[in-house]
């Protein structure tokens, strides 16, 4: 087995925040990425600190953050408010419960859209996962716990 590089697992991090910042727009057009992902990456990212430079047409750069913020990523996909949201009990699911009558599933390492639950006939107040995950009961102003 080779050295250990620290440098190559903090470029490997940051790549991961990179993706998941940019996941909307990589989804949609993912050969604008590289420079618009870049042009908007924290100054001291390494992604940003290695590449940008590549990028010879940018005459002035924008002001962007330092460093990443704690957000991870966001999930959207709701059309009206979320009233509750859950990870599953190996936490590589989130459930979000809406004013949109809806439950939808994410995947919570990636954020995409897995599912989304139809069929309560008004808002969804919670939503809430079996002990062993393989369940999703909701609780709606329809009067209704579905499963």
């Amino acid at each position: 087995m080779g050295d250990y590089d620290p440098g190559l697992l903090e470029l490997a991090y940051d790549a991961k925040r990179f993706i998941l910042h940019m996941r909307s727009i990589i989804e949609v057009a993912p050969l604008q990425v590289y420079y618009s992902g870049l042009l908007f990456t924290p100054a001291s990212s390494l992604i940003q600190v290695r590449y940008f430079k590549n990028i010879p047409w940018v005459t002035m750069e924008p002001k962007v953050a330092d460093a990443w913020s704690s957000l991870i990523q966001t999930l959207e996909g709701h059309i009206m408010s979320v009233t509750s949201a859950v990870f599953s009990p190996n936490g590589k699911l989130v459930a979000s419960a809406s004013d949109n009558n809806t439950v939808r599933l994410w995947d919570s390492s990636t954020g995409k859209q897995c599912a989304v639950f139809e069929g309560h006939t008004a808002s969804v107040n919670s939503a809430v996962f079996s002990p062993d995950g393989k369940l999703v009961a909701s609780a709606s102003d329809d009067k209704t716990v579905r499963l």
